[in-house]
């Protein structure tokens, strides 16, 4: 009996001590990258955003992908985008933006965004979304295409099966065992995962000097941001089959750019096939290129940007 009540009360007092090393870690990420943006509450969501540029043509509103933030785009396009009125948005549940607590989709992310675009007062949009970004993008367009006037489409994530949720996402959820794993072992851990991810993104490209700090990549790692990533990437396929039929609909002008050496998505499947089945849509490969291919191929992008548009 004294030896399982010492082994119980060690059991506990580790953990304990994993848990406030884990709340610690977590203040410290917060602490050193702090929201960027302005709050904005829409429908009782607070969503944080940047907005940069000048006011006088129609705006660029920026979509970033899973695991993400506003950040991440801006470090790669806020140059290029220097004399555009770009918005650049943490997703709901994302980076600084709270997410509702009620069942989440990529129709309701689009909703959430079109309410923002109401409060801003902007009536259209040209729309750049990034690989789950992408489909979000592609959810405005087929649900209101009246407030999207282009897309240009970076690596999306849009056919209907894209593998199954990796294991981390789901044990997020799991009875007893998701509390712990997403309080205890994701601050703990996380951060080396991080980085070996990023180099997986940018394969065969190079991962950018301090991407991790520049993107404020640790702010996956806060709880609710981890939470709301599971929760979308344990779905991702469900959503998908139930927007992919619909894509032949998009009639607006739409630009896809996608990396030969992907190794994140497999771009014929996501941008290939879908472009092929749209009435008004261009596929451009980008040789040597892969996932996160804004990151060096600014060009690229800043001319996808002026042909949507006919500049």
């Amino acid at each position: 009996m004294m030896l399982t009540a010492i082994l119980t009360g060690g059991f506990l007092l580790t953990l304990a001590i994993g848990f406030a090393i884990a709340r610690s870690i977590q203040s410290k990420i917060e602490t050193e990258h702090p929201p960027a943006g302005e709050f904005i509450d829409v429908d009782g969501v607070r969503l944080h955003l940047r907005q940069t540029g000048p006011r006088d043509r129609e705006p660029i509103l920026v979509l970033h992908g899973a695991a993400s933030n506003l950040e991440e785009p801006y470090s790669a396009l806020s140059e290029t985008f220097r004399n555009e009125h770009v918005i650049w948005l943490d997703r709901p549940g994302l980076g600084w933006s709270d997410r509702p607590d009620t069942d989440w989709s990529p129709s309701a992310e689009a909703a959430l965004i079109i309410a923002l675009l109401d409060k801003l007062g902007i009536e259209r949009t040209l729309v750049l979304g990034h690989s789950w970004g992408g489909a979000i993008s592609m959810r405005l367009a087929l649900d209101h295409p009246d407030r999207v006037s282009a897309l240009v489409l970076i690596a999306p994530a849009l056919g209907a099966w894209i593998g199954d949720a990796a294991w981390f996402n789901k044990a997020s959820f799991w009875p007893v065992i998701g509390p712990l794993f997403t309080r205890l072992l994701v601050p703990l851990s996380g951060k080396p995962n991080l980085r070996s991810g990023a180099v997986n993104a940018f394969h065969p490209e190079p991962v950018p000097e301090g991407y991790a700090e520049t993107t404020s990549l640790a702010l996956l790692l806060r709880k609710p941001n981890w939470l709301a990533n599971a929760r979308d990437m344990a779905d991702v396929n469900r959503h998908l089959e139930q927007q992919e039929p619909h894509y032949h609909k998009v009639e607006h002008r739409t630009i896809f750019l996608a990396g030969k050496a992907d190794t994140v998505l497999w771009s014929h499947r996501h941008s290939g096939l879908t472009a092929s089945r749209m009435k008004n849509a261009e596929l451009r490969w980008i040789p040597n290129a892969g996932h996160n291919l804004h990151h060096h191929q600014q060009d690229a992008v800043a001319a996808a940007i002026a042909d949507v548009r006919g500049d």
